[in-house]
Order: C-alpha cells, then structure tokens, then sequence
C-alpha cells in the first residue's frame, strides 16, 4: 500500500513538472510574439563641406574630433589679390560715374540749345508767312534744329553705354565681394568633424573638400524585416535601442522610415537562415542627447509588435 502511493505521487509530481513547464514555454512564446528584436549600426548624416573659392588657405581653425557651432568659421582663404580687383572695380565705377555725369550735363546743354532753335524755328517760319524773312533762313534753322536732334540722340546711347559698362563692373564686383565672402569657410550646422582633409597653407581650388561634419545629436540605424514581420510595425512607432554590452541601459527611438521595396538581407548581418531571406528595411532614428551612442556602434533594436 505505502509503495502505491509513493508511485502515485511520483506520477503526479511529473505531471506538476510537465504543466510547469509547458508553462514556462508558453509564456516565452507569448513574451517573444510581442517583441522583434533586430541589430543595427548607428550611423549619423555626414556633411562634407567643400570651399567655394580657389586660393591658398591663410587660417585654419578645425582639428578632427573638434566640435563646431552653426555659422563657425572652420578655414579662411587668403584674398588680397580679390581686394585688388575690388579696388580696381572701384576705381572703375567712379571714373564710369564721372562719364555719367559729364555726358548728363552735355545732355541738358543740348536740349536747351535744341529748345532755343526750335522756338527760333518758329518764330522764323511765322515770318516766313508774312514774307518778313527768307526761305533760306527758315530751312537753315530746321537743319541747325536736325543736327541738335541726331546730337541728343548721339549723347543718349553715349549715355546708355556708360550705364551698361557700369552695370557690368557692378556685376563684377558683386562677383569679387561674394568670393570675399566664400573665402571664409563657415560650418552649415552644429555638429563634429570627423575628417579634415586640407592642412594650412594649402592651396585650394574650387570644390574641394575641407572636412566632413556629423551632426551626433541625431543618430540613425536601418532594420531589416522579414515580410511576415512587416505588419507589426509601423511608421513613427516608438521603439527601444539596448546598447550591446550595457545591459541596464535603453535608449528611445523612432520608425522615420520604412521601405516599400523587399532586397536581400545585406551582407554585414547575413546568417545561414537569412541569406535567401527578402527583407524590407526601416530607418530608426535616435536623439543622442547624452551622447553616449557613436558612429559604427552595434546596437539591438526591440520593437514591440503593433496591430
């Protein structure tokens, strides 16, 4: 009787392990069926800011790791040959200015000498009804009175001339004053440099690079989803970012962007069970407040499935 009932309990003991078990089983399957997690890399929008200008760089104040505020000078480019050409423009559009002025007052001589013929013109061809004066007299004044129009006409486009020159050395110097401008390099935004690729008395051309930028308060890492899993995530979702090797710290991101095209699963997270798989890809992006993700760090991504 006693052995009856010790093989009783051991059967029910084994059926309390197999219920507690299963349990446990369940509740794992029920835990991994409301998070995905996926690995990533984060990674930041890099600038590369490039001179506007050619000449030989003067001042330069940037080392990499260096951090810079919207609007910092980062390099300024030696312009005193464009402050040559300034002057010279400057000189040029005084003189054009003088010419302006000179053929403006040979204008309104001109104008008073045709006004003075044209009353005499008349005065002479009423007197020519009244048989007081001659033909002759009559058509030398409307010749004198021709040639004062045709000389206005002359001083008017003497006039326009000097306008456009003057316009076009205007132009030019607008074009020196903005190379004065381009010649300091200034950061487009707050950010790192991660590169500089230019050293001090380098000479430069047009478009060459000077250094890279990253704006580290905002970083960003892609995801890659197997269709199944697709439906469970959606845009602007707030997902956490769990920092390899920091086990007590999360960050919080957000789903920027998810793509509407499958691709292979890229090489850098190919497995043997992936690398046939179609995946789509999402964009995660992370503020860095505190700075502590970097560029390249490798991070895990859990998402909480959505319906």
């Amino acid at each position: 009787m006693p052995l009856l009932k010790i093989d009783s309990g051991i059967r029910y003991f084994k059926k309390l392990i197999l219920f507690l078990m299963l349990f446990v089983i369940c509740s794992c399957t029920e835990e991994k069926s409301a998070h995905m997690t996926f690995s990533g890399i984060m990674d930041a929008d890099i600038t590369r800011v490039s001179s506007q200008t050619h000449g030989i760089i003067k001042e330069l104040k940037i080392n990499e790791g260096m951090e810079v505020g919207q609007g910092q000078t980062l390099a300024n480019i030696e312009t005193e040959s464009l402050g040559y050409q300034l002057e010279q423009n400057r000189s040029a559009i005084e003189e054009l200015g003088n010419q302006y002025n000179a053929t403006l007052s040979q204008l309104e001589t001109a104008k008073i000498e045709k006004e003075n013929i044209g009353i005499k013109y008349n005065r002479f061809s009423a007197l020519l009804q009244s048989k007081a004066t001659s033909q002759q007299n009559v058509d030398d004044l409307k010749t004198q009175l021709d040639a004062a129009n045709e000389r206005i006409k002359s001083i008017q486009s003497s006039m326009d001339v000097v306008i456009s020159k003057r316009k076009q050395v205007e132009s030019g110097a607008k074009l020196i004053k903005k190379q004065v401008k381009d010649a300091t390099i200034t950061s487009p935004f707050s950010g790192r440099v991660l590169v500089r690729y230019v050293e001090k008395g380098e000479l430069l051309a047009a478009g060459s690079p000077v250094c890279d930028i990253a704006d580290l308060s905002l970083l960003w890492t892609k995801i890659y989803i197997e269709e199944k899993n697709l439906p469970f995530i959606k845009l602007g979702q707030n997902v956490l970012i769990k920092i390899d090797g920091i086990d007590d710290k999360t960050l919080e991101g957000r789903v920027s962007w998810i793509s509407d095209k499958s691709e292979f699963t890229p090489k850098t997270i190919l497995t043997e069970e992936t690398k046939a798989s179609l995946v789509f890809s999402a964009k995660i992006i992370v503020p860095n407040n505190n700075g502590i993700l970097k560029i390249g760090m490798p991070v895990s991504v859990i998402v909480q499935r959505q319906i």
